[in-house]
């Protein structure tokens, strides 16, 4: 192999070559995290959407939200469909309240994971309440959130 000397003029073009690519990575870089951050935000009004319908048995916004594909897991260990979902949620006032705290958003291109802690109190004859952590994993579709799984564990009080 020959070996080729590179010259000061070569040097500085290879050179200047590279800061300006290492800028405009930069800049996409910074574009990538705006959008990342746009979509974080989107992500957000999409959990709160559900949590209100989940609440207020909204079957519109709950459509709206959960994916087809839906498989939403509870902390006794039913599983439920969308449809399964819709039958025991839509048009009913199944719970009281749902408060949300503890909660973390991670957006990975189309999937969404969040968690949080559910602390819920359901309208059953005893008005019993639930601390559960929950796991939502969302994907982007149609360009909006859905919600195609959640896991609830049981948490320590």
């Amino acid at each position: 192999m020959e070996k080729h000397a590179m010259t000061r003029r070569e040097a500085l073009v290879a050179m200047g070559t590279g800061i300006a690519a290492a800028g405009m990575a930069g800049n996409a870089n910074a574009v990538g995290a705006a959008a990342g951050a746009g979509n974080a935000a989107a992500l957000e009004g999409a959990v709160e959407a559900l949590r209100r319908a989940l609440e207020e048995g909204d079957g519109k916004v709950l459509s709206a939200v959960l994916h087809d594909h839906l498989t939403y897991s509870h902390s006794d260990g039913r599983v439920w469909s969308k449809d399964v979902l819709m039958g025991n949620v839509a048009g009913k006032k199944r719970y009281l309240s749902i408060v949300t705290s503890e909660q973390t958003v991670d957006v990975q291109g189309d999937v969404g994971i969040v968690r949080h802690t559910y602390d819920v109190v359901n309208n059953d004859d005893k008005k019993s309440t639930s601390h559960i952590k929950v796991l939502l994993c969302w994907t982007l579709a149609d360009r909006s959130w859905k919600l195609l799984a959640r896991s609830g564990t049981n948490a320590p009080t």
